[in-house]
């Protein structure tokens, strides 16, 4: 009875598994539709930086990127959302050094993927 009690749990973990790597793998392909892009900007370069905007890279899928802002190594309250069509320019976040002189870059805290029924229910609200 034991040993059987046992199996099944064994088999529950590994469908568990195999369930969590097939979503972080479904995951990481979604992030590799995003880039960040460097841009040369009259406002950035007065502090000597650049621009630093944000693209989806998908033909077909409208993306909806949270994005975190480090300031000088410091990771800052700054969580934003970025809703990025396919096909269209890259969206800014702010320049690489700012007019103070401290450097800040963006991370990527997620991406998913929105259906059209929704991109259309956020921009029309």
């Amino acid at each position: 009875m034991l040993k059987k009690i046992f199996c099944v749990i064994v088999a529950c973990l590994m469908s568990f598994h195999i369930a969590c790597a097939e979503e972080s793998l479904a995951s990481e392909n979604i992030i590799a539709k995003v880039k960040f892009v460097e841009e040369d900007s009259a406002d950035c370069s007065i502090s000597d930086g650049k621009l630093i905007s944000i693209q989806n890279t998908d033909p077909t899928q409208t993306l909806q990127v949270w994005v975190d802002r480090w300031f000088m190594n410091v990771q800052t309250a700054d969580h934003t959302k970025q809703t990025l069509p396919p096909k269209a320019a890259p969206m800014p976040l702010g320049c690489s050094i700012v007019r103070a002189g401290g450097k800040q870059h963006w991370t990527i805290y997620s991406v998913k993927a929105m259906d059209s029924l929704k991109v259309l229910n956020e921009l029309t609200h």
